[in-house]
């Protein structure tokens, strides 16, 4: 008993020494309220000089993991190998058929390749010399020969084409063909005419709808729209970073949006889907996209919380003064915690922004504790002195140890390797003695100063006391104490029923651990990366491992791809093509029974154009035969679609004027494939030193080290 009693006593002594001290601030402040708001201004005009000048804000989700962590040392070694790989633009070029997305970025990187100011070079990969000459190498043996088998069939068409690409010319050369289609013949020619007529029936109705050569090549509809696919075409660009700027890649955003909007050659365009459409992604565009969103919505929050703070405050308080009084607190707490973050951190990320929020809502609680008290200091015929002080010995220390107490808990976050989340228990914790010390010295000085702060009406309480709030507020909160008071055992069992039923729902929460969930899936460039995840060629959550050299690359990577969880592990001499030999014997026989087809013309072919006007006559003459061959056709597919084919042919013989729209539709895109062909014809065996030096660099460091790329087998998004 004695031990208790010392114990009590010791507490005691504790509690009136708090109080002496609190007593003694309070009278200070009061002495010196002027000298203490002057000098709260000016460590909030610093503090936001602080915070304008060395805070930023970095929204790269790696950087939110300490630094020392494995992955992100082996990250960095990677980056200091690859410099290339990093700070890159990826620009997504998507199109109806494939021959207007080839062109579209084609013309796109020759632009931007024009703007070094912003860009510092572009990297198209399908565009390039050396894939263009030898892409065909990079085909299984079964698809090259499969190609080869279509292109033979449809070699007299094209070549036939190629001298005369208009109706006539397309009525010639069908007319053997038509007269007894054989089984290969009609299988090659049903999607042909398929997608020839929706381009006629586009035309009709003036709309411009180019045939895909390249998609009738292999083997595909040539009607883009019908087939429903996007095509795309992928830029990889480096851009100029201005690291001044809040969003330093958005100078070459803009340039790169400003060069799409130039891609507006009716060829290129699709009468449903539009011209082009130019999309960026990458991590540097999620973070700018994150920068904006950021600046735009971090003031709009703060606003509405001030503002709910503010309706709350009026609510309760009562007092336009003693709003006045808080809100200032507030302010300048929040600005010298915003000050405080800028010299011990200087960097803000996704997470440890959320600290100005946090401190609204915690801050406001201690001003409103020390208010309220004061109130009813003033109610009971106080003084202002007095009530200061009965208010300071009446909540002070009840404030202390919760600031301390929130303190400890946003500090219990500073072991974890979770950068992001160590900031933010700095910084917040740190500013719970921020918000102490202006509730306990700011907040004070200001109501000494501030004339007209209104005393609590006191009512009557249970067992005589007085105080509360006045109003409906006040009703309800004795309505509900009342109902607590009455059935204690009710709230006990609602309480233990609700905590089971979080406990039941418990195993059914899981970690995720995906950090594009963390992006807003409406900005731009993630609803891009998104769009990608059903592109099979396309796996934004591939791994990478460093080795010392190629050799070593060659042994680890078949070793990786055994693995059950390893889809592929490509590294630069994935880029040499198997089964050379036997392509190259493919590609010659191509060769052969392509040289009428790639042999030049004796006269310039004629180029389709909207100034051309086609005689009415061949669009009838070419719409009888269709008709014919509908009749004649013992394949279902054919009949329909040359009876298709001819029907909008006679709807155009109507029309004169929109005959050269479908000729211009119908041959567009002749010349791009005839082109490709020959320079496809040209492949040669390809050896590590054969590889374009550029494409090499991003798989081969200038010191020897090797990239190895591991996509993973599975979908990791489920």
């Amino acid at each position: 008993m004695r031990g208790a009693g010392a114990r009590g006593a010791s507490l005691s002594g504790i509690e009136r020494a708090g109080r002496r001290a609190l007593l003694r601030w309070m009278i200070l402040v009061r002495r010196r309220a002027v000298t203490v708001v002057v000098l709260a201004a000016l460590v909030a005009a610093a503090s936001l000089a602080l915070a304008a000048t060395r805070l930023s804000i970095d929204t790269n989700l790696s950087d939110m993991l300490s630094p020392d962590l494995p992955y992100r040392r082996d990250q960095a070694a990677m980056t200091a190998a690859f410099p290339q790989l990093e700070r890159t633009l990826t620009v997504v070029v998507e199109a109806a058929s494939a021959e207007a997305a080839a062109a579209a970025a084609g013309r796109l990187a020759e632009d931007l390749g024009g703007r070094p100011e912003v860009i510092r070079d572009v990297d198209y990969p399908e565009g390039a010399a050396f894939f263009r000459r030898n892409g065909l190498l990079y085909l299984e043996v079964a698809e090259l020969q499969a190609l080869a088998d279509r292109l033979a069939e449809i070699q007299p068409l094209l070549s036939s084409l190629k001298a005369d690409p208009s109706l006539g010319g397309l009525a010639a050369v069908l007319a053997p063909v038509l007269e007894a289609p054989s089984q290969a013949a009609a299988a090659a020619l049903a999607p042909a005419l398929d997608a020839m007529a929706a381009s006629a029936e586009a035309a009709a109705e003036g709309r411009l709808r180019a045939l895909s050569w390249r998609a009738l090549a292999a083997g595909q509809s040539g009607d883009a729209e019908a087939a429903g696919d996007t095509h795309r075409a992928f830029l990889i660009a480096r851009p100029v970073l201005d690291f001044q700027s809040l969003q330093p890649a958005k100078a070459a955003s803009e340039a790169i949006h400003r060069a799409a909007a130039t891609l507006d050659d009716p060829v290129l365009a699709d009468p449903v889907l539009g011209k082009p459409k130019v999309r960026v992604t990458g991590e540097l565009a999620m973070r700018d996209d994150e920068l904006r969103s950021l600046r735009d919505s971090m003031g709009l929050v703060s606003l509405v919380s001030l503002a709910l703070v503010v309706a709350l405050l009026a609510l309760g308080l009562r007092s336009v003064w003693l709003i006045v009084a808080m809100v200032a607190t507030l302010g300048v707490g929040l600005l010298a915690t915003a000050g405080f973050a800028a010299l011990a951190i200087g960097q803000l990320n996704v997470i440890s922004v959320a600290f100005a929020v946090l401190f609204i809502g915690l801050s406001v609680d201690f001003g409103i504790h020390f208010a309220l008290r004061y109130q009813e200091g003033l109610a009971g015929a106080h003084g202002g002195a007095a009530a200061l002080c009965r208010a300071a010995v009446g909540v002070g220390g009840a404030l202390t140890l919760a600031a301390l107490a929130a303190a400890i808990g946003f500090f219990s976050f500073l072991p974890t390797a979770y950068r992001g989340l160590a900031e933010l228990g700095l910084i917040a914790g740190v500013g719970m003695f921020i918000a102490l010390a202006c509730n306990l010295t700011l907040l004070p000085a200001l109501l000494t100063l501030l004339p007209g702060v209104k005393p609590r009406a006191r009512r009557p309480g249970r067992g005589g006391a007085t105080g509360g709030a006045t109003g409906w507020v006040g009703r309800l909160a004795q309505r509900a104490d009342a109902f607590l008071a009455r059935r204690p055992r009710a709230v006990l069992l609602a309480a233990l029923a609700l905590g089971l039923a979080a406990a039941a729902a418990v195993p059914f929460a899981r970690f995720d651990d995906d950090p594009l969930n963390l992006r807003d899936p409406d900005s731009p460039s993630v609803a891009t990366l998104l769009d990608l995840f059903d592109d099979p060629n396309i796996d934004p959550y591939a791994a990478g491992v460093l080795v010392e050299n190629l050799d070593q690359a060659a042994r680890l990577a078949p070793r990786l791809e055994a693995l059950a969880e390893v889809g592929t592990a490509e590294s630069l001499l994935s880029a040499i093509p198997d089964d050379q030999d036997e392509k190259l014997l493919v590609i010659e026989d191509m060769a052969i029974f392509l040289t009428p087809l790639l042999m030049p013309s004796p006269e310039p072919s004629p180029e389709p154009s909207p100034e051309t006007s086609p005689e009415p006559a061949a669009a009838r003459e070419l719409a009888a035969a269709m008709r014919t061959l509908a009749t004649r056709a013992e394949d279902p597919a054919l009949a329909g679609a040359a009876r298709r084919f001819g029907a909008a042919l006679a709807a155009l013989a109507a029309q004169p004027e929109r005959l050269a729209l479908l000729e211009t539709a119908l041959f567009a895109w002749l010349p791009a494939l005839i082109d490709r062909l020959g320079t496809a014809l040209m492949a040669e065996p390809i050896a590590i030193d054969d590889l374009p030096q550029d494409f090499r660099a991003r798989w081969l460091a200038a010191d020897g080290q090797a990239r190895i790329e591991i996509r993973p087998a599975e979908d990791l998004r489920d």
